[in-house]
């Protein structure tokens, strides 16, 4: 899959005017009006998960699946699991500034599914981040390829069946009653972590919290709650993930990323669609695993 994607990333010609800037660009493609079959995949140091998912877009809202199982997200709202599912609207509005990480130039026009599209390229501190196909008439991402910093291609997705129209009952989404999510005051996580801002924290049931980080391109969640899980039995056939010498669990999706560890006296889940670089640079910024603090392991050492 990723070769084909390769060859419809060549040149052909200059392409169309591109927007002013990458924000420019994510705004057009949020408003785009599509549906379709996707193909998503991720390859991660010799692992890979590849699915094929059913998609409607729009009203900067994006549904996958099908039937009565399926799961809406976007503008600040979350639908899961159907129409009898829950409905949840997040407050917050936070802007970041691509700018400041993301540089993003036009490569030319190519074509996919037989449409007329063009090829943008978004680059970080002087190398290739991701490479995307946008329909030229939606704007809707035909195919992108997210690359590691070494070169190496970590994530791609490629429309395999597109139409510009949509199931009429999107548009009803809105009509369904929300539970509103409102914002905690304090995370005890850092506001940064790797040029990543923490946009938002919403409480959960039984204690739980769950962070909401985001560079503006990539975003992650940081689920947090008391207690220790014991992961090594929770997850099946996942070897450890070692960052500086820390131990974690991981689970490779076709979208995301899982990373699972016990901090000491918390147990943390993050889920998100960022590079394996900076997965480790954000590791590195947020609790590291562990079972006691520093004195708590010093007073057993010391006195059992």
């Amino acid at each position: 899959m990723t070769g084909g994607l390769v060859a419809a990333f060549v040149i052909a010609s200059v392409g169309p005017a591109l927007a002013d800037d990458l924000d420019d660009y994510l705004a057009d493609a949020g408003e785009a009006v599509y549906s379709g079959r996707r193909v998503v995949g991720t390859t991660w140091d010799g692992f890979e998960s590849i699915g094929i998912v059913d998609i409607q877009h729009l009203g900067g809202m994006a549904t996958v699946g099908s039937g009565s199982s399926y799961a809406t997200i976007g503008g600040g709202r979350m639908h899961l699991d159907g129409p009898t599912g829950a409905a949840l609207s997040f407050i917050g509005a936070t802007h970041f500034d691509l700018d400041g990480r993301y540089a993003v130039s036009q490569g030319g026009t190519t074509e996919h599914l037989g449409r007329s599209a063009y090829v943008l390229e978004v680059t970080e501190a002087g190398f290739v981040r991701m490479r995307m196909i946008v329909d030229e008439s939606t704007s809707a991402p035909l195919a992108t390829e997210v690359y590691s910093r070494d070169g190496t291609v970590f994530r791609y997705s490629s429309m395999i069946e597109f139409s510009v129209s949509v199931d009429p009952e999107m548009a009803l989404m809105d009509e369904r009653s929300y539970e509103m999510m409102l914002p905690m005051d304090q995370a005890g996580l850092p506001v940064d972590a790797a040029g990543y801002q923490l946009v938002d924290v919403y409480s959960g049931p039984q204690g739980a919290n769950q962070a909401f980080y985001t560079d503006g391109l990539f975003s992650f969640s940081v689920f947090t709650t008391n207690g220790r899980v014991n992961w090594e039995a929770a997850i099946d056939d996942e070897l450890p993930y070692t960052v500086d010498g820390n131990s974690y669990w991981r689970v490779i999706n076709p979208a995301t990323l899982w990373v699972m560890w016990n901090a000491p006296g918390t147990t943390i889940a993050l889920v998100g669609d960022l590079p394996p670089d900076h997965l480790e640079e954000v590791l590195a910024d947020l609790p590291r695993p562990g079972r006691h603090g520093w004195m708590q392991r010093m007073w057993n050492r010391l006195f059992g």
